[in-house]
């Protein structure tokens, strides 16, 4: 599947947009994406997410015979994969030329810069050396994967410990993580990429592009460099060449951040290695937050307006709105409640029988206002039951006041209507009031 196309518009509103110093995701040109690392439970496992582009790292290790030329020394191997979860139009088990510039990047900045210390991977001189392997698979395309990427691989290599190995004459003998605590990786310095683009013939420069931003750009400029702000390498690409001022401006703003991203780094390892000491729940968990889950089920109106008019000359505002229908709602809520209480005593009231009782006995009774039940004697059984059937009277009497009188109002009505179409409407409320 091919790349989609961009069109005039589409390049010609990004032009714009950085010439007015802003941006199509509402950024400076300064400003980078937020940058988040998570560790998985193996050693070496690392996802790193930077603003929507996600990577994944994993080193692995094994033993094998150093190279002729350097037989005291171990060997590091980078593979960048870019496969169809990143993107559509990467095709997969083939490397492509991004693949390809992306591998010769990393090893540029981490392998020949002398960041990792080769010669303590080194079992037997001539004879066996530990291999270090870094995979760095590419999880979504949002631009800028090279700096993503080599913060992953550094931070999967800082968080990578090898096994502990004896040598029982000339045997090798590789021990597991429960016979002896495994070793780090011994690393010199973290090297770090950090990508600009260029526009307006080389005299914009913005920081952490994405990527529609990478394919409007008119060059690229990758800095590969340490916490001590020493260049390790540096990579231009593009069809501008960009003035001293800008690759100096640029060149310091990228010391600057490299030693911000080292910093983080660090944090987020000993962050970890605490969290394991204390033996605490480890993975990739938290790199699922229910803040950025793109549902259309989280879009939702968080404000429910109730008893709502449209009216022009009403300037009530939202949160007047809501207080009212809080309000109602909690007057609702308790005639329902007062409602609902009043109907229960009625029906135990009227489902009470009065059973008669053999001498020095009790019974046990409710009561209406406590649902606690109570012991009563005999002999004052007789107060209650009287008090009962006055209260049965009274309701009586109520209802039949409550009847004559809809009655009679019904008369008033009937007999002052004066035309045939006047006429009055009684619920059954009215009636058995």
């Amino acid at each position: 599947m091919k790349e989609r196309l961009l069109s005039n518009s589409e390049k010609l509103f990004v032009q714009r947009a950085v010439l007015e110093s802003t941006r199509v995701d509402g950024r400076s040109i300064d400003e980078f994406r937020k940058l988040r690392i998570n560790f998985g439970s193996e050693w070496g496992s690392v996802h790193v997410s930077l603003g929507e582009t996600r990577v994944l790292a994993q080193v692995s290790c094994e033993v094998v015979t150093p190279r002729a030329t350097r037989p005291n020394e171990g060997t590091l191997f980078i593979n960048v994969e870019l496969g169809p979860m990143a993107a559509a139009h990467f095709e997969p088990a083939r490397q492509s030329e991004a693949s390809v510039q992306l591998n010769r990047i990393l090893e540029r900045a981490i392998k020949d810069s002398g960041c990792v210390d080769l010669e303590s991977l080194c079992l037997v001189a001539d004879e066996k050396v530990w291999n270090l392997r870094v995979d760095v698979n590419v999880l979504n395309h949002e631009g800028n994967i090279i700096d993503c990427a080599s913060v992953a691989a550094l931070t999967a290599l800082a968080h990578f410990k090898r096994p502990d190995v004896s040598l029982n004459g000339e045997e090798v003998v590789i021990h597991t993580i429960y016979e002896r605590d495994p070793i780090p990786v011994s690393i010199n310095h973290f090297p770090i990429c950090v990508s600009y683009g260029i526009f307006n013939k080389g005299k914009i420069a913005i920081a952490d592009p994405t990527n529609l931003e990478e394919r409007v750009a008119e060059a690229k400029i990758v800095f590969g460099m340490n916490s001590y702000g020493e260049l390790c390498g540096i990579h231009l690409g593009g069809i501008t060449l960009t003035s001293s001022d800008v690759l100096l401006r640029t060149a310091s703003k990228a010391a600057k951040r490299a030693r911000t991203i080292v910093q983080k780094i660090k944090d987020n390892i000993q962050e970890d290695a605490d969290k394991r000491k204390k033996n605490e729940p480890i993975g990739f968990s938290e790199c699922i937050r229910h803040s950025e889950i793109t549902a259309l089920v989280q879009d939702r109106l968080y404000i429910r307006l109730k008893r709502f008019k449209l009216d022009k000359n009403d300037q009530n505002s939202e949160t007047e709105v809501m207080e009212q229908s809080s309000q109602d709602e909690d007057k609702s809520d308790e005639d329902v409640v007062k409602k609902s209480e009043a109907e229960q005593e009625d029906e135990q009231m009227e489902d009470e029988t009065i059973v008669s009782l053999p001498n020095n006995s009790v019974v046990l009774l409710p009561k209406a206002s406590d649902a606690s039940n109570q012991w009563i004697p005999e002999d004052e059984m007789g107060t209650e039951e009287n008090a009962r059937k006055s209260i049965k009277k009274q309701n009586k009497k109520k209802k039949k006041k409550r009847s004559k009188e809809a009655i009679a109002r019904m008369n008033d009505i009937e007999g002052s209507s004066s035309s045939e179409d006047e006429t009055c409407m009684l619920t059954s409320d009215d009636i058995n009031r």
